[in-house]
């Protein structure tokens, strides 16, 4: 069996959740609620998010009834930062485990290739207010994830080259 490289407990809208990351460039045999990318422009600087509630993110969300991934992936890339992929590669998955119910979720983690296109960010939610767009030196402390948000970069940055 596989071995998670990164877990952590974390709280998350008021309930504590154990999230391993395992890497890998095959999907897991489970369903998939959410898909999430480290985006890269032609310059290899990265794209983010800032969310409503005032904190950074990667691009990403819920994938909708009857969407494959890879499609929920580039819809929400559009509307949370503006950007239309040109390349994507499976870097890993997160099985998030709520520690109170044990109710298990898997999420996909992507590195996409992106061009960012000249509109302001549209998100329907309204949650994303604007792109910002980093050096990959600067990712980590946007993010604020510490050790994850440095894994993450690190797989993405390996799997693209």
């Amino acid at each position: 069996m596989n071995k998670p490289i990164y877990t952590e407990t974390i709280t998350w809208k008021g309930a504590e959740h154990h999230l391993e990351l395992y890497a890998t460039d095959t999907e897991p045999d489970c369903p998939i609620t959410q898909c999430q990318a480290v985006p890269f422009t032609p310059a290899g600087d990265v794209v983010l998010f800032r969310h409503l509630n005032g904190y950074n993110s990667l691009p990403g969300g819920t994938v909708d009834p009857g969407e494959s991934h890879e499609a929920a992936l580039k819809r929400e890339i559009y509307e949370e930062s503006a950007c239309s992929v040109t390349a994507i590669g499976l870097i890993g998955y997160i099985k998030d485990t709520q520690v109170e119910t044990g109710e298990v979720k898997y999420q996909l983690r992507y590195w996409v290739d992106v061009e960012v296109l000249d509109e302001p960010v549209n998100d329907p939610d309204k949650k994303a207010l604007e792109r910002l767009v980093v050096h990959p030196s600067e990712m980590v402390e946007k993010l604020g994830w510490g050790e994850k948000g440095q894994v993450l970069l690190d797989l993405a940055l390996a799997a693209r080259k």
